[in-house]
């Protein structure tokens, strides 16, 4: 137990560094905003007179108490070692006047391809850091906490609530620069499929349906060539009106051929539904992980 909490945390540091490199060598130098606490950072920076770290770690601060206040503990737990890790690292690199623009720059990247770089390296960084700590039961925080709310009392789904808080940031950022906007918008594209990638890689799997008149044999099969489990149920079918066996098993890719094959073997007129899941908890799969 103790190490899987050691694992976790460790992971969930590494994914929050990552994310904290992208953002503050690749967003901060050119001011490209993105959403969430760090492009409202970005945004509050010219009108308060404090650093993007200090904004940026206010900002979740307050979000931690009223994400507490609204949501209890167990929200505040899962929260406030990455909520608070991410803009302490940024004011830490900002006290040791490390320089944001340390990559980007005129010598390190042509001022042509600047804006590429910074959305392709922003997106990837903070896609894989932020991946990194949603596989690991953790979040970042910050505003997650008035998404959740908007989703809560104004009964809007959260994944709209999402779209609309860190689009409306996004829009902003393009009132003030529409060129630094569009490449904001390259940098999310990539953040979102690389966050949801790293999230459940390796968790992935495929339930099969298989709708057949020899439920026994299959179900012999299926234990004999991948030791998987199987569930079995009564079916009837819709326009026979015959009883038929369903057998429902889940299996990793490299068994999905086993599997294919022995169902045409055993019943070559078996009904076969395939379905691809993002993720698999259960024995055999990915319990371990939650514990």
């Amino acid at each position: 137990m103790k190490s899987n909490i050691f694992k976790d945390y460790l992971f969930i540091t590494i994914g929050v560094f990552l994310l904290h490199i992208g953002f503050y060598f690749f967003l901060q130098p050119i001011q490209m905003v993105i959403g969430g606490m760090m492009g409202l950072s970005i945004l509050l920076e010219p009108v308060i007179p404090l650093s993007v770290g200090t904004i940026y770690l206010i900002l979740n601060i307050v979000s931690l108490i009223v994400g507490l206040l609204v949501f209890g503990k167990t929200f505040f737990i899962r929260t406030f070692y990455a909520a608070l890790l991410a803009p302490l690292l940024t004011t830490l690199f900002e006290i040791l006047e490390i320089p944001s623009d340390l990559f980007i720059n005129s010598d390190m990247v042509s001022p042509h391809n600047q804006l590429l770089i910074s959305a392709l390296a922003s997106g990837a960084l903070i896609g894989i850091g932020m991946g990194l700590v949603l596989r690991h039961n953790a979040t970042t925080g910050g505003i997650d906490v008035y998404q959740k709310m908007i989703n809560k009392y104004l009964k809007v789904p959260f994944t709209v609530a999402m779209y609309l808080t860190d689009g409306l940031l996004v829009l902003i950022g393009m009132v003030f620069n529409f060129e630094v906007g569009i490449f904001a918008i390259i940098s999310i594209v990539i953040t979102t499929i690389l966050l949801e990638k790293v999230a459940i890689f390796g968790r992935s799997a495929y339930a099969i349906l298989i709708i057949t008149d020899h439920g026994e044999r299959v179900k012999d099969e299926i234990f004999r060539r991948t030791e998987r489990g199987v569930t079995k149920a009564k079916v009837v079918g819709g326009y026979t009106g015959k009883d038929k066996e369903m057998i429902i098993t889940t299996v990793i890719r490299q068994e999905l051929y086993h599997i294919k094959d022995l169902v045409l073997e055993v019943d070559p007129k078996a009904f076969t539904l395939i379905l691809h899941t993002k993720e698999v908890l259960g024995e055999g799969f990915h319990r371990d992980e939650l514990t």
